[in-house]
């Protein structure tokens, strides 16, 4: 294969999958191999590993970053007929054939995956150098360099890219030296993010240092490869992720086909009897989101116990991994419950399932829908009742307004990451209104709003219509930033029930902790109650079991519900109403003053009552 260095002595940009020796060219699919690998479903080459080949070998690309599911294991072929690795293990196994495979952090500073490496490399070093020393005394030389540089990021930057120059000099004769293929884990802390006017000196140092060398034509034109690992993009200085010559491949968290040969070889190797609750093929479903690592304690529980591995155990792990990598603002569950739990609501329940199952189809999906209504409405507990009717798996956004600057476009990026493997979603966004500020008002904070601007991105994605639908909740639709209101336009209130309904629903609230109520009772509770929410009632229930003898009328006549927030809920009752694309969900007594003057005069007054 003729070497494409010794023929570019112009400067020209080198073409890579030419310059690379024979065993590379063979280790990096080309092209078209790459891109159908990506898409493939059986277990085999990692496709990350076939993005790479096709960035590296197609585009031309010298840097790599990798971000996504990178704490995980892989499948690879190449390791004692075919095992799980982690990440920088399957790096080095699939390409030591092709590269000189080194590993440079900031805690360490250069290392190598093979001890094989460190003379070969020192050797090249030497010969470019024109040095004539033994072999010891060149392998000692470059260890020397090494060890004075392991705890010195900048200085082992250096020593770094005089290696890769050593060895694009020494391939201009010897081009049967393998090209250097450096991995570098934790990339974020070697080039964090920020300007150069808010970067410490040495970070800014280093910045400069690597940009320098990956921009400079020396490089370019190497066959040299560099992977950046990290988490997301957002924790990699832009100017890196900006450069022509860098390429981002997203480490996708495990399919269903990846799982599944995990399960099977993880009893294959380890025996045992393992049983799952519901079966094999339930339990690999009930994994999506899940990394293999967090399969495999699982796994490891149900093995050593022998106890049964339940749907509510894979749940805790999701979200315990959810938290380790999140924080609490993010729960992710599978509702129990279903429409048959919810007493009245039958129009309201119509149409919410109607939008469920239009949004199947990302060609009739909107983005989002609008729950509005006065506190302790219910308005979560149906929601979710509705996504466990139509399949969909619930993840609960809260605490959002906490996270520091910077941690918003992970926290999304992380989350998009698995949304693509759930399935269909719901995400549900309680209070709404204070969950995040608006991007219009001055006074809203930067990291507010990058928050904001990273929900409405997000809703307004297509390609994740028909997967993804936002149930955005709040009491106070009116204070919504206008940007994200205007990606539900579907908005259902949630009223209080009345009439026959409300009249059913306590009934059948109470019969359900066998507390039973004759006729006169029911009227009279229902006197008594007349300003009750759900949530209201659901404390009654309470009340009234904590009794020796469990009356409901006893109860209320030595305890009620606080009424110190009726006017607030009076007037969530009108902005709801004010907000209802469905006419026919209003209440009477509201159906046909909604946008009178009248109306807006008593909502101004009210408004005005409850700010002074």
């Amino acid at each position: 294969m003729t070497d494409q260095i010794t023929g570019a002595p112009d400067g020209s940009q080198v073409d890579r999958n030419a310059a690379l020796p024979a065993q590379a060219a063979a280790a990096l699919p080309p092209p078209a191999v790459a891109a159908a690998a990506t898409t493939a479903t059986k277990v085999g080459r990692p496709a990350f590993l076939d993005a790479v080949s096709c960035a590296y070998n197609d585009k031309g690309k010298g840097v790599v970053v990798l971000t996504g599911d990178t704490h995980d294991l892989f499948f690879c072929a190449k390791a004692g007929g075919g095992r799980f690795l982690e990440l920088e293990e399957s790096i080095f196994r699939e390409w030591k054939d092709a590269f000189t495979v080194i590993r440079l952090d900031i805690a360490t500073g250069i290392g190598f995956y093979d001890d094989d490496d460190l003379p070969l490399l020192a050797k090249v070093v030497a010969l470019a150098d024109n040095a004539t020393l033994e072999a010891e005394d060149k392998m000692g030389s470059l260890k020397a360099n090494i060890r004075a540089t392991r705890h010195e990021p900048l200085p082992a930057l250096v020593v770094w890219r005089d290696m890769l120059e050593a060895v694009k000099t020494i391939r201009r004769s010897k081009p049967e030296v393998k090209p250097v293929l450096t991995v570098i884990p934790l990339a974020g802390s070697l080039f964090p993010i920020g300007d150069f006017d808010r970067l410490g000196e040495l970070d800014r140092q280093r910045l400069v240092t690597f940009l320098n060398m990956i921009e400079g034509q020396s490089f370019k034109n190497s066959p040299h490869l560099v992977v950046l690992i990290a988490d997301t993009r957002s924790e990699i200085n832009q100017r890196i992720l900006g450069l022509p010559s860098v390429d981002t491949v997203e480490i996708e968290l495990p399919t269903a086909s990846v799982r599944r040969k995990f399960v099977d070889s993880y009893v294959g190797d380890k025996g045992g009897s393992i049983s799952f609750e519901k079966g094999t093929d339930d339990f690999i479903e009930a994994t999506a989101g899940l990394q293999l690592t967090s399969m495999r304690e699982l796994l490891e529980v149900g093995r050593r116990s022998g106890q049964m591995i339940s749907r509510h155990a894979v749940n805790e792990e999701i979200n315990d991994a959810l938290r380790a990598d999140l924080g609490d603002v993010i729960t992710v569950s599978r509702p129990i419950h279903g429409p048959a739990d919810i007493v009245g609501y039958e129009e309201t329940g119509r149409l919410i399932m109607s939008v469920m199952k239009k949004c199947d189809n990302p060609a009739k999906a909107v983005p989002a829908i609008l729950i509005s209504g006065s506190n302790g409405g219910g308005k979560t507990f149906q929601m979710e009742a509705y996504a466990a009717a139509s399949g969909r798996v619930v993840i609960e956004l809260t605490g959002l307004r906490g996270m520091y600057f910077g941690q918003t476009d992970a926290i999304f990026e992380k989350l998009r990451l698995r949304i693509k493997t759930y399935g269909k979603v719901l995400i549900l966004v309680d209070e709404a209104h204070t969950a995040f500020g608006s991007v219009h008002k001055p006074d809203t904070h930067e990291t507010e709003k990058r928050l904001a601007g990273n929900i409405i991105k997000m809703m307004g994605d297509r390609t994740l219509f028909g997967k993804v639908l936002w149930g955005l909740m709040t009491s106070r639709p009116d204070e919504l930033d206008p940007d994200v209101k205007s990606r539900a336009p579907i908005q259902i209130p949630i009223f209080d029930l009345e009439g026959d309904e409300r009249k059913l629903f306590i009934k059948k609230l109470f019969a359900r902790e066998k507390i039973e109520m004759s006729d006169d009772e029911l009227e009279e509770v229902l006197k008594i109650t007349a300003e009750y929410s759900n949530r209201d009632f659901s404390f009654l229930v309470k009340e009234v079991l904590g009794e020796d003898e469990p009356s409901v009328l006893k109860t209320l006549a030595h305890w009620q519900a606080s009424k110190s927030i009726l006017r607030q809920r009076k007037l969530q009752r009108m902005i709801a109403a004010q907000h209802c694309t469905y006419p026919i969900l209003l209440p009477a007594d509201l159906k046909d003053r909604v946008g009178t003057e009248e109306f807006e005069q008593e909502l101004q007054r009210l408004t005005l009552s409850l700010h002074y």
